[in-house]
């Protein structure tokens, strides 16, 4: 099993929308409001990496409000 974690900052005018949107992606398993640096934490499992690798390089980054992301992959 492959797993991701991606820590998100984004419009927070657009926070509520944006987890809504996260939470559509097959991969996505948990979607987390953080207080710190960042604003929110994706957890993605795939028994295939490059769905958790599709995942972030097109349906996240195809989401408005996300000013910053940072994945961060699992070995």
């Amino acid at each position: 099993m492959s797993e991701a974690y991606i820590l998100l900052n984004v419009n927070f005018k657009e926070q509520k929308t944006i987890i809504e949107k996260i939470k559509n992606i097959p991969t996505v398993t948990s979607v987390k409001s953080v207080y710190g640096i960042y604003d929110i934490l994706v957890i993605m499992e795939s028994e295939n990496m490059q769905e958790i690798k599709n995942a972030i390089d097109v349906d996240l980054h195809s989401i408005g409000g996300i000013t910053n992301l940072t994945p961060l992959i699992a070995v």
